[in-house]
């Protein structure tokens, strides 16, 4: 009895040891972070990852192509292209500089010849000098004596263009072609003349 007695002691104490022993062993495999990594035969790269990398290789190829690079141009080039661009088929703006200068020597007063070249009858008038008067195709007239500075209008009766040459020929004497243009741009309206000579289109 005695000697059962011990053994069953001793078992006992070798059961609580053992499973010490193994509560440590599990408690410090916790700790360290899982069982040590097998050894053998290195991992094998899973294909996905290369599908990965196919995939991002082509959105790459895809945003190069959506955004292509801008062409470089040499200075030739721009020029050659500024040359073959349309030219703006409109003149350039008119500045307020006479279109032709009288020389007056003191006088007060002018004379004005107009000269119609055109196939049809023109109107005009010498505001606050003149009536509303009619000048015939190919012909011409001479107003004399027109106290400046003043203003001439002038139309075409048959609602045509009309370019306006207006020359000082002679001191106190102007000189107005009129002649038919296809042009809006260089169809005027009325012709002033300033206390100093000088001559502006309108």
């Amino acid at each position: 009895m005695i000697r059962f007695n011990l053994l069953s002691q001793s078992s006992v104490r070798l059961w609580g040891l053992l499973c010490g022993s193994l509560l440590m062993g599990f408690s410090a495999i916790a700790i360290a972070g899982g069982p040590p990594p097998q050894q053998g035969k290195p991992a094998i790269v899973e294909p996905q990852e290369e599908e990965e990398t196919d995939e991002e290789t082509d959105d790459e190829e895809m945003e190069e192509q959506a955004t292509p690079q801008a062409p470089t141009t040499t200075p030739v080039q721009r020029l050659r292209d500024d040359q073959q661009r349309p030219q703006s088929s409109e003149p350039p703006p008119r500045f307020p500089e006479p279109s032709a200068i009288l020389s007056l020597n003191g006088r007060q007063s002018v004379n004005i010849r107009l000269v119609n070249t055109t196939n049809g009858e023109i109107t005009y008038q010498v505001i606050e000098g003149t009536g509303e008067r009619t000048l015939g195709a190919n012909s011409q007239v001479e107003l004399q004596g027109l106290p400046i500075p003043l203003n001439l209008t002038y139309r075409r009766q048959d609602g045509g263009l009309l370019l306006v040459v207006p020359e000082a020929v002679e001191p106190g004497v102007l000189e107005v072609r009129f002649q038919p243009t296809g042009s809006f741009f260089l169809d005027t309206k009325s012709l002033n003349i300033t206390g100093t000579g000088s001559v502006f289109l309108n």
